[in-house]
């Protein structure tokens, strides 16, 4: 008997080890995976002032985003790809049957109401937002978007 319960102990060990991770892991949910539910764009982020450009820039990109895919009814995910080029914009356009001129216009507008809110968050002074809407009123969205790329790196 105790040659068998040699050769079956690390085996017996196992799968306590086994059983130790599964039925917690069980127990908490992990039978059924759901992936995090997608923010809904239509409703306004929480805004405040980190004091750092780069974090208030990363707002501004956020909530821009999210006005501008709440009233087209996509998600700001499918928006950051369709804001890369002149093509992508296309494609996404006619996927969504709209025009590239109205999904630039709503790019523009998300970018309007983001820069407002920053500017009543304290988080951009009026000069700043004033400048801003300036290039958001003549370049078009992937130019807007390799301009903040371009702020971004280089800031610290």
């Amino acid at each position: 008997m105790g040659a068998v319960l040699k050769r079956t102990a690390p085996l017996l060990v196992a799968i306590a080890a086994v059983a130790a991770v599964l039925l917690p892991y069980l127990a908490l949910g992990g039978a059924s995976y759901k992936p995090a539910p997608v923010s809904d764009p239509c409703v306004s982020r929480e805004w405040r002032n980190p004091g750092d450009l780069q974090a208030v820039l990363e707002q501004v990109a956020l909530s821009a985003l999210d006005g501008a895919a709440c009233p087209l009814g996509v998600s700001p995910e499918d928006l950051v790809l369709a804001g890369r080029d002149e093509a992508s914009l296309d494609a996404f356009a006619a996927e969504h049957g709209i025009s590239r001129v109205d999904a630039e216009e709503a790019v523009h507008q998300g970018l309007e109401r983001a820069l407002d809110e920053a500017e009543k968050a304290g988080a951009l002074s009026g000069f700043v937002a004033s400048f801003a809407r300036r290039a958001v009123g003549t370049l078009q969205p992937w130019r807007l978007l390799e301009a903040l790329e371009s702020l971004q790196g280089l800031l610290p």
